[in-house]
């Protein structure tokens, strides 16, 4: 019984200790794991206009560490992807992207990481390491 019971204490105490997440968390109407709505409420809470694209980026990466990260296969990659969301993002609030331009950059980075997944399943790690940089040349 007293193991029991400091067993409780310990994780109570650590629960205590948890860091909070960098990102504002998206409104929870759709169950874990459920990306594509939590996808859909980030949209409808934050609607394409300036100002609203950091944040929309952040309620996405938000809902991708939940949904996502926990079943990615390369969580490299994917956190790679999250941070041009947010340079592109934060861009274009600053109106030094313009959206059309943000989304085709995006685009570019998402296909590079879909790519990078695929060389990397493929055992062509080289090829995959190559795309990874380029990735990160992209946060440059």
């Amino acid at each position: 019984m007293q193991k029991f019971f400091a067993v409780g204490l310990l994780c109570a105490g650590l629960a205590a200790c948890a860091v909070p997440s960098p990102f504002p968390a998206p409104n929870l109407g759709a169950p874990p794991g459920n990306l594509a709505a939590d996808r859909a409420v980030c949209n409808k809470d934050f609607p394409p206009r300036l100002g609203n694209y950091l944040p929309h980026a952040q309620c996405v990466n938000a809902a991708v560490e939940r949904d996502a990260i926990p079943l990615a296969r390369y969580p490299d990659l994917v956190r790679l992807q999250e941070q041009l969301r947010v340079k592109y993002s934060a861009a274009i609030d600053q109106s030094a992207l313009s959206p059309r331009e943000g989304e085709r950059r995006m685009v570019e980075a998402d296909n590079l990481v879909n790519a990078a997944i695929k060389d990397r399943d493929a055992g062509r790690r080289e090829v995959a390491d190559h795309r990874v940089d380029r990735l990160q040349a992209l946060l440059q």
